[in-house]
């Protein structure tokens, strides 16, 4: 009898040392990054009474980023990403203001998780949902619009986790002070076939409360051998408006394409439009400048020197005509992103 009580104790220890060894800690840390990048831009404008003076070229630290991310337990993930350098676009200049995101998500079941926090206003399209450390020129909605917002979404990923569905709702990105009031509510689909990928959202962000702008977003995305294409129409207006169709408007063409294994070649080009003040309308969206039309190229390359994607240098140049004021711009940068967890590994 205490022989087979001592061996029964014996198994039990080996068992909980097993179960031990195989439990996965309740709090990991999956990834730990630190991205920065440097430029030196030129701006030159044609058509201007003023042209190319000291204020228009110089260096700048444009980007340094610290990003995070990991689990609590096998129900709860946590994402962060901070920009140390500069508060983000908004209405208040503090730190919290400069956090991208900072979001819990439950995944309460395989296909369906819960995410609360600041995160991503689910606009869509593939330039909006770029790394703004990756964008050099960007179009004037991308350079305007308020995209990290507090707020909270349901979330659904098929079993393939090709597709991908969320129902958004959080602060406005028109939100001036705190406790405003306003809200925008935003329904977004991924889709993945293959070489083909969407990122579409249908929006409804109040810019006064009671007041609506409405986004329909169609952002489009082909990849293969190397290419990369995308195409994102964005079409804004107000269900007030006498007209709604074809009042604001953004549609953007971009192609990257690898040349080996150390460079990318890339172009891009687009279109926004903004009618207000014109007869029967209205001043809805600030996204872009009121009344003009803005027409938009670029072209560039990135070099990656030591073959992955941890160094880059790249070089872009583009053109934006608005007003009759042509603005030529030089971008000559570098970006290096850490992955501080490889700092560990021998």
């Amino acid at each position: 009898m205490k022989k087979a009580l001592i061996l029964s104790f014996l198994g039990l220890f080996i068992g909980l040392q097993a179960f031990a060894q195989d439990k996965k800690p309740f709090v990991t840390l999956d990834n730990l990054q630190l991205n920065t990048r440097a430029d030196f831009t030129y701006d030159y404008y044609l058509g201007h009474d003023t042209v190319a003076s000291s204020s228009d070229h110089g260096f700048a630290g444009k980007y340094l980023v610290v990003a995070l991310d990991g689990t609590l337990g096998s129900k709860f993930s946590y994402h962060l990403r901070q920009r140390i350098n500069a508060p983000n676009i908004g209405f208040a200049n503090t730190f919290f203001q400069g956090t991208d995101w900072a979001y819990l998500n439950w995944n309460f079941t395989d296909n369906f998780f819960l995410s609360a926090g600041k995160q991503v206003v689910a606009i869509g399209g593939w330039e909006y949902d770029a790394n703004p450390i990756d964008i050099y020129y960007g179009t004037e909605f991308w350079n305007t619009v308020c995209c990290y917002e507090v707020g909270a979404s349901l979330n659904f990923k098929d079993k393939s986790g090709k597709h991908h569905l969320l129902l958004q709702m959080c602060n406005s990105p028109f939100i001036n002070q705190a406790m405003e009031g306003i809200y925008a509510y935003n329904l977004m689909w991924y889709g993945d076939f293959g070489a083909f990928k969407t990122a579409y959202s249908v929006n409804m962000m109040e810019y006064q409360p009671g007041q609506f702008i409405n986004y329909v977003t169609l952002g489009n995305k082909l990849q293969f051998n190397g290419v990369e294409m995308y195409l994102d129409l964005i079409h804004r207006a107000s269900l007030g408006e006498e007209k709604f169709f074809g009042q604001y408007l953004t549609a953007l063409y971009g192609i990257g394409v690898d040349i080996g294994p150390k460079w990318i070649v890339f172009a891009k080009a687009g279109y926004d439009y903004n009618p207000a003040g014109l007869p029967n309308t209205g001043a809805y969206d600030p996204t872009s400048t009121p009344k003009e039309k803005v027409d938009f190229e670029s072209l560039g390359f990135e070099y990656y020197p030591m073959g992955d994607r941890s160094l880059r240098l790249h070089l872009c140049g583009s053109h934006t005509s608005m007003d009759g004021v042509s603005m030529f711009q030089a971008n000559l940068g570098l970006t290096w992103k850490i992955n501080l967890l490889n700092l560990t590994k021998k």
